[in-house]
């Protein structure tokens, strides 16, 4: 039976065609599945094609679906959609084939090619003044690469005179334009240093099994296992439903190949995925939740948790959207959710301590301990505890005086052994007034799931891993099956670029969480643009990133998928030159079609806020433990650099306050911030 798989890109055309179209499509799709052969599908050549694979078919009077049909095999694909004309137009240059490596669908266009090879040879012109002292042109990195790792790197064998021709990385940067994004990818990845191989595994994802290929020319047929960037076969006709509906997202059925074999990867232990903003971690965390939910018991649990209630809420909401029905078997929530609930279940009957609470605390064995407390900074007595004794679930003397304070200023054992007297009092005081701190109540729960007063979940996933401290790592490998040798007990993601919350980095292994072998860096960027990436990094420039477990992370071969403008800086001196900045940056992107729950504003500024609704500009602010309304409700959207966390605007203004670049932590929350923005980013110096 012939089968029809869908282009990515129609998802986007979709938007723009009539309802009438839509349901021809359907129509179209139905009686292609029951016979492809039938006359009533007006399936037909298009003259003057240059790829005889081409087909339309009539859906509506003025609307044509451009479909490839194979010369092996049963499955076709649909493409485009468009007005009659236009839709002829569109595919009249181009050739479209299955690569010979990779097994993925590549569409060329044969006149943008011509184009293509034209732009290094131009460049190479200019290059050629770069030569060494005995005359020969200087290498590029490329060059290691001979035709056939050009083809085995997704390189179409029409375009590798152009690669050839390559000699600056400008040259490069416009080339890449015109490659087959998972081709591009690749030598992305060699331009940056690594080798083909390493390329190849970093930037697709080949972790066990090699590509599925082509059995020849014009077979489409193994596309549905393949490793595409951009097809989707639907799986009967609610899957079609979803995909003609109104609202549907591409994250729910694109995933990028590598993200899909991390899905799907079968793993005999913890695993860990961690990247840099906007590289689909929390896209692929949540769809392999659905994938461990789909194929458990209905007895055994799966816990999915955050570390911000709002993450948690936002997760919760799109589960419901990405599965219907696999999602009620996901339990969501945050990590101060789930101890408090651990606890409360398990006995504890206490009260969590408000910062009042601490702050008077923390007077009273000051006061007590005032010629112990003389020895230290008050701010540094503190921070010792709220960073390195709470969230570490340290309770002697002995535990502080071994314990690694990565990131802390270097203390002596003497020093420690005073220290712990005044941090044994505050845990004393607490305790007679039954007090915990949120970490004191993860340290509860852990010692509840570990004493077997909660059961364990069959699997556990976790986001945000960068802001877990020990204690609630230790919490989350006591609530998974890691010591009973089942598959899939815990997944852990994270990125060390964006810690807002925990100061300290703790390698997961410090807890037991042993991933080695188990752990794959995302580099892909789909959320946010080239620029803005690179500006965003920027930001941390000479900050060292972990990698979540005591390496440092490796950026080579970051890239985005797309380019758009370059973050635009503007210098004001008041909080109402701000405001007229902002009000006149909305008004013109409102004027370009822009939405305004599609625009955000980090941190809250007052001025600014009451600048937009003086014009007449809706604002939204957005609150915690409530998701974002989304297109539902209008309003500039306006919060803290820690809530919008986890969402993502097409445009959003950063208030940078040069102090930030002297605070570590700001300069986190600044990358963070900037991370949300996909196309355009306003960033208002003060």
């Amino acid at each position: 039976m012939a089968q029809l798989m869908w282009r990515r890109e129609l998802l986007t055309q979709l938007t723009k065609v009539p309802a009438k179209v839509k349901k021809k499509l359907a129509e179209l799709h139905r009686k292609f599945e029951e016979d492809s052969t039938q006359a009533s599908l007006h399936l037909k050549p298009v003259q003057g094609a240059r790829d005889p694979k081409v087909r339309s078919a009539r859906v509506g009077d003025d609307y044509r679906a451009i479909i490839i049909a194979p010369e092996q095999g049963d499955t076709y694909l649909l493409v485009h959609v468009d007005h009659h004309d236009e839709a002829y137009q569109w595919c009249q240059s181009k050739q479209f084939e299955a690569h010979g490596a990779l097994g993925t669908l590549q569409i060329f266009d044969v006149e943008e090619i011509a184009r293509a090879v034209a732009i290094p040879e131009e460049s190479s012109a200019a290059a050629s003044a770069a030569v060494d002292t005995e005359g020969f042109s200087a290498a590029y990195p490329l060059d290691s690469l001979d035709d056939e790792a050009l083809f085995t790197a997704g390189i179409p064998k029409a375009l590798i005179p152009a690669v050839r021709a390559v000699r600056t990385d400008d040259a490069f940067e416009q080339l890449a334009e015109y490659l087959p994004p998972e081709a591009a990818q690749v030598l992305y990845g060699v331009v940056a240093g690594m080798s083909l191989d390493q390329a190849l595994e970093e930037m697709l994802g080949a972790l066990e099994t090699a590509p599925v290929k082509p059995a020849g020319p014009g077979d489409f047929s193994h596309l549905a296992q393949a490793a595409n960037l951009d097809l989707v076969l639907v799986a009967g006709e609610e899957h079609l439903k979803e995909i003609l509906s109104e609202d549907i997202e591409a994250w729910r059925i694109f995933l990028h190949p590598y993200q899909r074999k991390l899905v799907q990867w079968d793993v005999k232990g913890p695993m860990k995925i961690h990247g840099a903003a906007g590289t689909g971690k929390t896209v692929a965390l949540m769809h392999r939740a659905v994938w461990l939910a789909k194929q458990t018991a209905d007895q055994d649990r799966v816990l999915l948790t955050t570390y911000t209630t709002n993450l948690s809420v936002t997760i919760k909401a799109l589960l419901e959207r990405l599965a219907p029905k696999a999602h009620q078997g996901i339990e969501v929530t945050n990590l101060h959710q789930l101890a408090r609930t651990i606890a409360l279940r398990c006995g504890w009957r206490g009260k969590v301590a408000e910062d009042a609470d601490l702050e008077a605390l923390w007077e009273q064995v000051l006061s007590q301990e005032s010629d112990l407390a003389a020895e230290f900074n008050q701010d540094f007595i503190r921070s010792e505890f709220a960073e390195i004794v709470d969230p570490m679930g340290i309770d002697s003397e002995d535990a502080y005086l071994t314990t690694v304070r990565s990131g802390r200023p270097r203390i002596g054992r003497a020093q420690r052994k005073l220290l712990w007297r005044l941090f044994a009092r505050m845990q004393r005081e607490q305790a007679k007034r039954n007090l915990l701190t949120f970490e004191g109540v993860v340290h509860q729960a852990r010692l509840a799931v570990e004493q077997g007063q909660f059961p364990r979940y069959r699997h556990v996933l976790v986001d945000e891993l960068q802001d877990f401290g020990l204690e609630a790592l230790r919490l989350i490998r006591a609530l998974s099956p890691i010591d009973e040798g089942l598959a899939n007990p815990l997944c852990v993601v994270g990125d060390g670029h964006q810690r807002l919350y925990n100061r300290t980095p703790v390698p997961v292994g410090r807890a037991g969480i042993e991933v080695r072998g188990r752990s794959r860096r995302l580099k892909i960027n789909y959320r946010t643009s080239e620029q803005i990436r690179r500006w965003a990094q920027g930001l941390l420039a000479g900050v060292e990133v972990d990698d979540l477990d005591g390496g440092s992370a490796d950026t080579t071969g970051d890239r985005s998928v797309f380019r758009g403008p370059d973050p635009q800086v503007l210098t004001v001196d008041s909080p109402a030159a701000a405001g007229g900045a902002v009000v006149d940056w909305v008004r013109h992107l409102l004027d370009c079609g822009f939405g305004t729950h599609e625009i955000c504003i980090t941190p809250t500024e007052g001025a600014v806020i009451n600048a937009l609704e003086t014009a007449g500009i809706p604002t939204l602010e957005l609150l915690p433990r409530q998701r974002d309304p989304g297109q539902d409700e209008p309003g500039v959207r306006y919060g803290t650099k820690k809530r919008i966390k986890g969402l993502e605007f097409r445009a959003v203004v950063l208030l940078y306050r040069d102090t930030d670049a002297e605070d570590a932590r700001e300069r986190f929350a600044n990358y963070v911030a900037a991370t949300r923005a996909r196309e355009l980013l306003l960033v208002l110096r003060t």
